[in-house]
């Protein structure tokens, strides 16, 4: 339920309906196909909208002008094109806010506030593959490709992400990059050789401060540390994997792994979060090099909540 003075719409750049065939911009709303002509237009142009009425005044005045943006009406629950006022409409079916909702949250590994900004291609395929609405409309086989190529993307995305983070890390690359094309393994594997050298960190400055008699529960952060870097480097060698499967029932299989791995994370990450921001540990911080490693990963695990929060929201629906 909205809250007293919440928008009532999210605008969304991007839009399952919109096509480019070569030099050809096509609207596909409603199983027609209209040629348009596009204007790309920053959403945050009507970010001082809050209502679907005040979004009606934003319709193109001629033509069959296109925004290529959108906006959820959360009220109805539905989808609505800015520039036409269309309801957006695939195989004979509305698209529900619901499902467009669960397209941003998995296809970004960013914080989505009141606007966001989606490939369109991806919202259109992520809808008829994970979407409730239009769960019959595609084979097992068409399933386990799109499966596949989400999970294979968006692991990517979040490993940049995170090398991005992580002062123990340098950056493996650009969400440009996998947007270019890379070969998967070899990006991946720039994340994990850093995975592998921070598993032998932790695991060193664990023994340490075990020998050194320090407090049981700062060893154990450390411990925390290292098992946190062996189940992220487990999750892309599970994720990687999949690359190598066809079939549906086997794919659902291994998915039921990556999501108990990415459970495990969470669940340390709240964890390490936690002891890091607690009185105990701020208190002795400055008396003690190896912690500010740990003070460093304060930043990363809203990251790591956010990004691991939405693989298990997305593949439980499968």
């Amino acid at each position: 339920m909205l809250e007293q003075g919440q928008s009532e719409i999210k605008i969304v750049r991007g839009c399952p309906c919109y096509k480019v065939f070569g030099d050809e911009k096509l609207c596909v709303n409603d199983d027609r196909v209209l040629e348009i002509e596009a204007i790309e237009l920053d959403p945050s142009l009507f970010a001082f909208h809050t209502k679907k009425d005040g979004m009606e005044d934003e319709r193109a005045t001629e033509g069959n002008i296109c925004y290529a943006s959108i906006f959820i009406n959360y009220p109805d629950n539905k989808v609505y094109c800015i520039s036409q006022g269309w309801v957006l409409r695939i195989h004979g079916k509305d698209v529900p806010g619901d499902d467009l909702e669960d397209a941003l949250q998995f296809l970004s590994t960013k914080e989505l506030t009141t606007s966001a900004e989606i490939c369109s291609e991806c919202l259109y395929k992520f809808i008829l593959t994970l979407g409730d609405t239009f769960a019959d409309l595609l084979s097992r086989k068409e399933k386990t490709d799109e499966v596949k190529r989400y999970v294979d993307k968006f692991s990517l995305m979040i490993a940049v992400k995170h090398s991005q983070m992580d002062e123990m890390m340098e950056p493996i690359g650009t969400e440009e990059d996998i947007e270019e094309g890379v070969d998967h393994f070899a990006f991946l594997h720039k994340y994990l050789v850093q995975l592998q050298d921070q598993m032998t960190y932790w695991k060193k400055t664990e023994d340490s401060l075990v020998e050194e008699g320090k407090e049981e529960w700062l060893s154990e952060l450390a411990a925390m540390r290292e098992r946190l870097a062996r189940l992220e480097f487990q999750f892309y060698s599970q994720t990687l994997q999949l690359r190598y499967i066809n079939d549906f029932n086997l794919l659902i299989k291994m998915l039921q792994y990556i999501l108990r791995t990415a459970d495990e994370i969470l669940g340390l990450n709240e964890r390490i979060h936690n002891e890091i921001r607690a009185d105990r540990f701020q208190q002795i911080l400055g008396a003690d090099e190896r912690l500010h490693a740990l003070e460093g990963y304060a930043e990363k695990s809203r990251t790591v909540e956010h990004n691991f929060g939405n693989i298990l929201q997305i593949l439980t629906k499968l």
